[in-house]
């Protein structure tokens, strides 16, 4: 979507998460994954401004592996921009991030990018940003203060688990690894950050008050990197990332103030939903086995063709299910490659998501449950846990819960209701009009839009960036 409408922008920037967030576009058929740079960047020729805004926590390593995958394909960058203030991913929060995710008791699902250390190390005050690779004393003092307390963290862990994460290919094979009492090899890491300096020096500016000046006089769309129930700020806490990737998150992270955006269109899709790492999932095919069975290392696209075949989605077992809808929709995040968790729409979830968001959606992925007989709607859930006190109120079993309710201890004890609906079971990739969609598709999408109070303006029934139907003005 965002490739849809940088036709009409001058400028696309975005403002939160890191290399944790993987987007694919595909265009004629001819796949680009991005987890750094906006997708408008496919549109930099055109002489469109591309930003990686202040909210980002920025490896410069991924931004350089991008840039060389552009080049070898024959495209610009040449109106990229990085923000000054971008959080600037170091070695150390990598390691810190995987060495955390390797206690399963605190485990909870990160892509091992660093992105919640480089935030924590945000709020802490010792934190690097993107200016300081202009400046080497400052970047290698500062460097040396923010190694401090995690080597006395690291030193407190197996040796073994921390020699084997640092030869990870994402730590350089163990470039910055040194056997000393440091741990760390600054010497290493201060070279590597220089080459990436000289590709980078260029592009770094203070977007956000170029952004600031624009505000107005240009077209300007912000490109969201995780949906909002992974907001630090809204999500399933501590289920989420470690950003807000709500619209004020955002705004806040280009510089820019939520009042100043006109449209906020959230991406809803239809009629199932994913979740990616661990966290509460009611409506998720085959519950727990589901979950645990995407939480294993190894598993991959590859590998779940391998074991289980082609799977057609009507299969009669739920568990079954859920890995047909994923191979269907080819849901495997485009950062790790590990599969989605999958389970039918959950309205509890989006009228939630719809209050702090706006009721403005896209739909997308419609063209997934094509052949599918029954569609499945969770209007609902029953709370099936114990007495639970929330503020003054007491959270009773077989109370019903509309709106989902953002605690942990609430939401993986509660139960979905479903409303059944028959299925279109014919291929609308070729629908190039409201009028022209499936009445069985109609009935289902006016029920969502009801119950959720959502109002639809766009709906993609197919990958490719023709395959979007505009609903309404």
């Amino acid at each position: 979507m965002v490739d849809f409408f940088a036709d009409w922008a001058d400028v696309i920037a975005r403002g939160t998460g890191g290399a944790n967030a993987g987007h694919t576009i595909s265009i004629r058929g001819r796949e680009h994954i991005f987890h750094l740079i906006p997708s408008g960047i496919l549109h930099d020729s055109e002489g469109k401004t591309n930003i990686i805004g202040s909210g980002v926590a920025l490896d410069p390593s991924i931004v350089c592996e991008e840039l060389e995958i552009l080049e070898s394909e024959g495209l610009t960058h040449e109106h990229l921009l990085i923000s000054q203030n971008a959080k600037l991913v170091l070695p150390q929060h990598l390691v810190m991030d995987r060495a955390k995710e390797s206690d399963s008791a605190g485990k909870i699902g990160t892509t091992g990018r660093g992105i919640g250390p480089v935030y924590e190390d945000y709020y802490a005050r010792i934190g690097l940003t993107v200016n300081d690779l202009l400046n080497t004393d400052v970047f290698v003092r500062k460097l040396r203060r923010n190694l401090r307390d995690k080597i006395k963290f690291l030193r407190t862990m197996d040796p073994d688990i921390i020699r084997e994460i640092m030869r990870h290919p994402q730590i350089g094979n163990g470039r910055f690894f040194s056997d000393k009492e440091s741990i760390f090899n600054v010497d290493a890491i201060v070279e590597s950050y220089r080459v990436y300096t000289e590709k980078l020096k260029g592009m770094i500016s203070d977007t956000d008050s170029f952004l600031r000046e624009i505000v107005g006089e240009k077209n300007i769309l912000l490109e969201g990197a995780q949906g909002i129930l992974l907001s630090v700020d809204y999500g399933t806490y501590p289920y989420v990332t470690s950003s807000d990737c709500s619209i004020q998150g955002l705004a806040r992270g280009v510089g820019l103030e939520e009042e100043d955006v006109d449209l906020n269109l959230g991406i809803v899709k239809a009629f199932y939903m994913t979740r990616v790492g661990e966290g509460p999932f009611p409506t998720e095919f085959g519950g727990e086995a589901s979950a645990q069975w995407c939480a294993k290392k190894g598993i991959n696209k590859t590998s779940e063709l391998e074991k289980f075949g082609k799977l057609d989605v009507n299969v009669d077992d739920e568990y079954l299910q859920g890995l047909a809808v994923r191979m269907a929709g080819n849901e495997y995040g485009a950062t790790t490659g590990r599969p989605r968790r999958t389970g039918w729409l959950d309205l509890p979830l989006l009228r939630y998501s719809l209050l702090h968001n706006g009721p403005d959606t896209i739909l997308t992925k419609l063209d997934v449950l094509d052949q599918c007989e029954r569609i499945r709607i969770c209007s609902a859930y029953m709370y099936v846990g114990p007495n639970y006190r929330l503020g003054q109120r007491i959270v009773r079993a077989g109370e019903k819960i509309p709106t989902a309710i953002m605690d942990e201890q609430i939401i993986q004890n509660c139960r979905p209701i479903y409303t059944d609906f028959d299925g279109w079971m014919q291929p609308i990739q070729d629908v190039t009009s409201v009028a022209d969609l499936p009445a069985k598709f109609r009935k289902i999408w006016k029920f969502v839009e009801h119950e959720a109070r959502m109002r639809t303006r766009i709906i993609s029934v197919g990958k490719d960036r023709e395959q979007t139907i505009v609903v309404g003005d």
